[in-house]
């Protein structure tokens, strides 16, 4: 046990009399001459970031120039840390101060939610055999445990799209940029094991939905496993411009597979068919979903990121592909409003006689919105 010691401020004790109380507290008459301060450096205190979260560690430097050691420690004295020098760095985590795990959560009382710990810790910087002592305080914020069953969301996002059909030797049939808006709404819900989603959208030339259900199976320490399913549809007007692929296009996507699961964290990687009214495609796709509303700790981002990859037609290694990648976020920023955001890529090839000719189609989209939420 580090041992050091350290100013002791003292009061003076009521006189029992006069005499002694002007002999015990040396009242003068005149002002006197303060005593030399202590021979100890003034001790700053940075830590980054500002507050520990649950897996987030946080970095804590003590510095006191001249110092000739630093100890930082627990209250109860279970976490430790000292170094010989000025500088004392820490990686603290939200178990600092505890003997074992435990886990806590935000509570609400009168209205108000109370998510931020403080845990009490000393802080002594010794110079030449006298030592200066700190309380500190780290600030531990909580996250909410999530009671919750069923969320129910709508927005409204401005979206920016940029599309084109290329022809034969990359000729131009069609392109434009174009500036919409897009309306969306979700549902979602968890009971048990279970997880659901279904969410759709509607613009001025394509509109769609999907539906995501998740069945935990097996739960481990920390990681659990599962299966996933996705089913989606779109229809793109904007295709109709590609020669010979009818009026619209309507597709159909479907798969499923394993996924693992993680405090609301949901990677899947799926197996299926894809249908665009004119051609049967396989799929290959890969997902990843954090849903923030609905999980056991809830957090302030919902997160999807989706991988798609259908390919088919006949050849072993097929020119007729369909790939598509698109990220969508939503970020709390008050209770139940959030700001949506997305960003999407779409590439489709059609094969013809001639390599030199196939049909190529793209769209790149970016969505900036918002949404309200209802929970319960």
């Amino acid at each position: 046990m580090l041992r050091h010691s350290h100013p002791v401020s003292r009061r003076c004790a009521g006189p029992i009399t006069l005499a002694l109380g002007l002999a015990a507290c040396g009242m003068p008459s005149s002002p006197a001459a303060p005593a030399p301060a202590p021979e100890a450096a003034p001790v700053a205190i940075e830590m980054l970031p500002g507050e520990l979260h649950e897996g987030q560690p946080a970095m804590v430097v003590v510095r006191s120039p001249g110092a000739d050691s630093i100890l930082l420690e627990s209250i109860n004295g279970l976490d430790r840390y000292w170094v010989h020098g000025p500088e004392l760095r820490a990686l603290l985590t939200t178990d600092f101060g505890d003997a074992v795990p435990v886990e806590r959560y935000a509570v609400v009382h009168a209205g108000r939610r109370l998510d931020l710990l403080r845990k009490p810790a000393r802080i002594a910087a010794c110079r030449r055999g006298r030592c200066i002592e700190v309380m500190h305080e780290i600030p531990v914020r909580l996250p909410e445990r999530n009671g919750r069953s069923v969320a129910l969301s709508a927005g409204y996002s401005s979206v920016f799209a940029r599309r084109s059909i290329l022809g034969a030797r990359r000729t131009v049939l069609f392109r434009e940029v174009l500036t919409s808006g897009v309306l969306t709404a979700r549902g979602e819900w968890a009971a048990g094991p279970w997880n659901a989603r279904a969410q759709g959208f509607a613009g001025r030339d394509e509109h769609g939905g999907s539906l995501d259900l998740a069945r935990m199976l097996k739960r481990g320490d920390g990681l659990s496993y599962g299966i996933a399913m996705h089913a989606d549809m779109t229809r793109s007007d904007w295709l109709e411009q590609a020669p010979g692929r009818g009026s619209g296009r309507t597709a159909w996507r479907g798969g499923i597979g394993p996924a693992v699961m993680l405090k609301g964290v949901t990677a899947s990687s799926l197996l299926g068919l894809y249908s665009d009214g004119l051609e049967t495609l396989q799929i290959s796709s890969t997902r990843i979903s954090v849903n923030g509303n609905l999980t056991s700790v809830r957090h302030p981002v919902t997160i999807t990121a989706e991988k798609t990859f259908a390919f088919g037609g006949g050849a072993i290694v097929s020119r007729r592909r369909d790939a598509l990648e698109r990220l969508t976020a939503g970020i709390r920023v008050v209770d139940d409003v959030a700001v949506s955001v997305g960003v999407s890529s779409h590439r489709i090839a059609w094969p013809q006689a001639d390599p030199s000719d196939d049909l190529r189609a793209s769209e790149t989209v970016i969505t900036l919105g918002g949404e309200y939420s209802l929970s319960w």
